[in-house]
């Protein structure tokens, strides 16, 4: 038998060939097991489906979803959960799975080797809205307890502070409308996690809301100023906790304004209280009694319309000041004897004065009063030198039917004054009773002359009987 020996070429070319056909064997057996199978390193919504069947990755798929769990966190660090099983959460096989299989190029499943291939699927889940429902309304956040109205910020008085600005309550109210179309959302979407910030009803306005701020700006320089009036050891403080009562703080329309009347009503009351014009007033006479005397026109009088507007115009600028109030007629000094040292006392029941100049005595004289039998007697009450003035001729511009030229003539209450009595040559005791003057304080020219040199306009002059 001839048998002829292989030629080494074809040996090699066998050596090579065989292994290149049995790899490629391998290759095509991978390409088709790949056909039906998901690639090396892929996965699909996170799950690791490498050399997954379709119906298997599914599966997977259905088992991850069975332990779905979305954790909700709410204000004040309230937090629940919502389970796959609360809402028969369950896969829905849309045929996606296997559109991704499909894409595979089965003949390069070799690259799958050293590459990650990620699929996400879309919605493949449905769920029970009905209990959906029911189990919103039974988590934590609906609990009666842990429900909280917001609340808008305001403008508020504390006492003995003054005004603040109160900041809005958040609360933990919830739009359950708006909440469920957003946790239904998450659930098919697969979220894990839900803030519900931005699912409560929420405050209107808040304490950087530019029209409260505004406000409140306002309120705070009207209730800020601080308007202090002395009188004398006394004294009178406009500040927040009287300004609080003029204020009319419209929380519509967020405005303010000062009630006129109220700020009236306080200026009044220092009228009522210092004011001492007509007033009885009380002190210690010359001879050592104690007197009371009532009426006449000198004193403190308030100005009343001008003191209230001046003052909201104060309040209005936020001023903090001491003042002195705006008076229609005003006094030496507060107090029971407002006329201060500088004085002349009248007594009618003795018909004696006393001048006193800075409380020294300068003039202490007796004097004929008006007649009091013919009813001319002279007005007792407190008065103020309505001026001086040489030479005079009294009654020549009253009408009256008598002319008394004078050398120093002091009015004091319409044509009732001090003036001297050249025609008379007694003064004091009971003369004034039958032999009176029409109303005037009768004096001896020496009298007379040394009180005009040394009394202005203004000095009082307190005329009463005991």
């Amino acid at each position: 038998m001839n048998t002829r020996k292989k030629s080494p070429h074809k040996i090699l070319l066998c050596a090579i060939l065989i292994p290149i056909g049995i790899l490629f064997l391998v290759y095509l057996g991978f390409a088709f097991y790949f056909s039906s199978h998901f690639f090396y390193h892929t996965t699909i919504n996170g799950i690791d489906v490498s050399v997954k069947k379709v119906a298997e990755a599914e599966d997977l798929l259905s088992k991850k979803i069975s332990k779905y769990i979305l954790e909700l966190n709410g204000r004040e660090d309230l937090q629940d959960f919502i389970y796959a099983e609360d809402v028969k959460l369950t896969f829905v096989s849309n045929g996606e799975v296997s559109t991704y299989l499909s894409e595979q190029n089965p003949l390069l499943w070799f690259l799958s080797i050293w590459n990650q291939t990620d699929k996400e699927l879309g919605k493949c889940v449905s769920l029970d809205d009905d209990l959906l429902d029911e189990t919103l309304h039974s988590l934590v956040f609906f609990q009666k307890e842990n429900i909280t109205k917001p609340k808008n910020a305001y403008i508020d008085y504390v006492k003995d502070q003054g005004y603040t600005l109160v900041p809005e309550i958040l609360g933990t109210t919830l739009d359950q409308d708006l909440l469920y179309e957003h946790v239904r959302e998450a659930i098919l979407s697969g979220n894990t996690k839900l803030s519900l910030e931005d699912f409560y009803k929420n405050p209107k306005i808040t304490a950087t809301t530019e029209k409260l701020v505004n406000l409140y700006e306002k309120v705070s320089l009207y209730s800020g100023s601080k308007i202090t009036y002395n009188f004398g050891k006394k004294s009178e403080v406009v500040d927040h906790s009287v300004i609080k009562d003029w204020l009319i703080i419209n929380k519509k329309k967020y405005s303010v304004k000062i009630d006129s009347t109220k700020t009236r009503e306080f200026v009044d009351y220092i009228g009522r209280t210092y004011n001492t014009f007509g007033s009885t007033r009380t002190f210690k006479g010359s001879n050592g009694h104690t007197i009371s005397v009532s009426g006449g026109d000198y004193g403190w009088l308030l100005n009343r319309e001008k003191e209230t507007k001046d003052l909201i115009k104060l309040v209005k600028k936020g001023k903090s000041t001491t003042r002195k109030p705006a008076y229609t007629q005003s006094a030496v000094t507060h107090g029971k004897q407002d006329w201060g040292n500088t004085y002349v006392e009248v007594n009618l029941s003795v018909q004696h004065l006393w001048f006193y100049k800075n409380g020294k005595l300068i003039v202490d004289s007796d004097f004929v009063s008006g007649n009091i039998g013919r009813g001319n007697g002279t007005h007792t009450g407190v008065y103020g030198v309505t001026y001086k003035t040489r030479d005079a001729i009294l009654g020549e511009n009253s009408g009256a039917d008598y002319r008394s030229p004078v050398s120093f003539w002091m009015p004091f209450n319409g044509n009732e004054g001090m003036h001297d009595a050249s025609w008379r040559s007694k003064f004091g005791g009971s003369i004034y009773k039958t032999n009176g003057s029409h109303g005037c304080v009768n004096l001896p020219y020496s009298a007379a002359q040394k009180i005009y040199n040394d009394i202005e306009a203004g000095v009082a002059v307190v005329v009463f009987y005991e």
